[in-house]
């Protein structure tokens, strides 16, 4: 006999817990690459980010109950897990939350929480379904790197790696419509192309932006690439929704490598590791929970 997840269980994957660790870490590299100090205040940001991305998640889920029901019968709200009404007050409390604790960090970090949140409830209610929609996920990315960016020196050097941020989750947004459906393989092979050309791109950045340090996030470069590459390549040979779907989970995770590298490049190795750090949380509770 199969037994029903808690609803502690049904809350978690309502929330996708283990993308919830990539979100923090955009906060992380926007910290360091705007030279912020990592203080009890800026630190007050991680949870931020962290708490603005599981209100994301379930307010999407309560949104797209309706079409969840026929596509995805399995999750929360539509197995009768967790009500529709619960879905919308936990994405409610947890983006006052987040914005709540952003103002910790100061005003411009609370301000960037306050369009944070609104770009989310603009995405999942509006423009998801739309031709904006990857553009707007790409948005609230870049917003909730920019939350850490805030709280330091805004530039045109701590600027570019939030726009790498910005094209990388644009890919990951447009490959993620075909979850439910064979995608063209000339789609996935442009995506492939694409994640390698913002690679080699952010190389460069780092190389140019931090001189001697940059090279330091080589290696979290080399590291995302070889990560990427055999899913992209079994989606390429079979682009079916379960070639799809494993390699939106890849990228997903992959943000916190990229999050590393910029990091690593701006503040020093060791600063890349702490972010990297987040890796491991997030890859032990995918093979646990849902997170596409």
């Amino acid at each position: 006999m199969r037994l029903h997840p808690g609803p502690l269980r049904s809350v978690l994957e309502l929330i996708r817990l283990p993308n919830v660790f990539t979100a923090p870490a955009d906060v992380a590299m926007g910290l360091a690459v705007s030279g912020a100090p990592f203080a009890a205040p800026q630190i007050a940001l991680l949870l931020a980010s962290a708490s603005a991305y599981a209100g994301g998640m379930a307010l999407n889920d309560a949104w797209d109950a309706p079409l969840d029901a026929i596509e995805r019968p399995e999750r929360p709200i539509p197995s009768g897990r967790i009500t529709r009404a619960a879905a919308f007050k936990l994405a409610g409390a947890c983006l006052l939350a987040g914005i709540a604790l952003a103002a910790l960090a100061g005003a411009r970090p609370f301000w960037t929480a306050v369009l944070l949140a609104l770009a989310i409830v603009v995405y999942d209610g509006l423009a998801k379904g739309s031709t904006t929609g990857p553009v707007s996920m790409a948005l609230c990315r870049a917003l909730n790197c920019g939350m850490g960016v805030a709280a330091g020196t805004v530039s045109s050097v701590s600027i570019g790696p939030v726009a790498i941020l910005f094209v990388y989750v644009l890919i990951i947004t447009i490959v993620s419509r075909f979850e439910v459906m064979a995608a063209p393989v000339a789609l996935v092979r442009r995506a492939a192309f694409a994640f390698s050309a913002l690679i080699l791109v952010s190389a460069f950045v780092s190389a140019v932006g931090w001189g001697g340090t940059g090279v330091s996030g080589l290696a979290f470069l080399v590291l995302l690439a070889t990560w990427l590459a055999p899913p992209l390549r079994q989606a390429i040979s079979e682009p079916s929704p379960r070639r799809i779907i494993a390699v939106i989970k890849t990228s997903v995770l992959g943000i916190i490598l990229l999050d590393a590298a910029f990091a690593a490049a701006s503040r020093g190795a060791l600063a890349g590791l702490l972010v990297a750090i987040l890796f491991v949380p997030a890859f032990v509770l995918g093979r646990r929970f849902a997170s596409a």
